[in-house]
């Protein structure tokens, strides 16, 4: 038996329909969602954002960087006979008193012919970039030729939460507060803001005052009252009952109360419905943490100084590591 049937228009458009509409989900579920779901994986706008921050961040080293070549340029130095090292300990004590702390490590001096050199490695914090970089200006202008190397900086704590924590301790630390008001200097030397509670613990002003009240004088009065106290006004206890211009008993709320046969007044409890919870609900806002630039942190830097001096006409040379120059070295090896 041959089954021999033709589909009518209606049934072939409702086909094509329900095809497009099938072709439809499996795109949908099979293309669109896992093409959005790659877009969403690979979203850049994150990246980019950390891409610009690096940008910034190398401008401000690439500046950092000419401005210690340009300190470079110029040399007023003078070259000082062995034993110098005293001299040169005084000198980095003074430079470095203002930093908020420094760590000298000091090497053996090293003789090669006329010409010796001492390195002596130092570790310290600055407030400011603006300070470490006048550090560095001092150690290179100095009268003691030194050559600075090795140059390393990098941020530490936000200057404004390190600030904060010092003045907090300056109030009972004589000690944090000549260190509060040495860091507090270089600041307003370099003309940047200072908080305002560190500023009133810098110059010694009271952080909380007390409210002037000012007494009720006569011409505040009524008048007939003068020379008397004011009355006061009786407020009646939440939940009071007492009796209206009509004579029922209501409650302190503005609800009524019921009297029972034999007098006695009954409040009525009130209804968990009816009450009225006021929460107080605060909106936390998230502040992201600022980010930490040269210009709002404190500065560590590590660097390398070395001093050199001259060994001709010195009254003593112990101490000294005596290497052979590097000609004579290979001379003596070739002979």
């Amino acid at each position: 038996m041959k089954l021999n049937y033709s589909f009518s228009k209606r049934e072939i458009a409702l086909i094509l329909v329900l095809v497009l509409v099938l072709v439809g989900l499996l795109y949908y579920r099979f293309v669109y969602l896992n093409i959005s779901g790659q877009i969403e994986q690979y979203d850049t706008a994150d990246l980019e954002a950390q891409i610009q921050l690096e940008q910034l961040q190398l401008i401000e080293w690439e500046q950092m960087q000419d401005e210690i070549d340009e300190i470079g340029k110029v040399s007023t130095s003078s070259l000082e006979t062995y034993d110098n090292q005293k001299a040169e300990i005084n000198l980095l004590n003074d430079i470095f008193e203002p930093v908020i702390r420094y760590n000298f490590s000091f090497a053996k001096p090293v003789a090669t012919g006329d010409t010796v050199r001492r390195d002596v490695s130092v570790d310290f914090t600055a407030i400011d970039y603006k300070s470490a970089l006048d550090i560095i200006t001092q150690l290179h202008n100095s009268r003691y030729r030194v050559l600075l190397h090795d140059i390393n900086i990098t941020t530490g704590d936000l200057t404004n939460d390190y600030l904060a924590a010092l003045a907090i301790e300056a109030l009972t630390d004589k000690k944090a507060m000549t260190q509060l008001k040495k860091q507090v200097d270089a600041l307003i030397a370099a003309n940047l803001e200072v908080d305002t509670y560190v500023m009133k613990v810098y110059n010694g002003e009271p952080l909380t005052e007390a409210p002037e009240t000012e007494p009720l004088t006569e011409e505040m009065l009524p008048e007939g009252m003068e020379g008397q106290e004011m009355p006061q006004e009786t407020v009646p206890e939440e939940g009071a009952i007492f009796e209206d211009e009509s004579g029922a008993a209501v409650m302190e709320e503005g609800g009524t109360v019921e009297t029972l046969a034999d007098g006695t007044i009954v409040a009525p409890r009130p209804d968990e419905t009816e009450t009225v919870s006021e929460t107080v609900s605060e909106s936390e806002t998230e502040t992201e943490p600022p980010v930490k630039t040269l210009g709002n942190c404190l500065v560590n830097v590590s660097m390398t100084m070395t001093f050199y001096e001259t060994a001709y006409g010195a009254d003593n040379l112990d101490g000294l590591i005596i290497v052979e120059p590097e000609n004579t070295a290979a001379e003596g090896e070739a002979g």
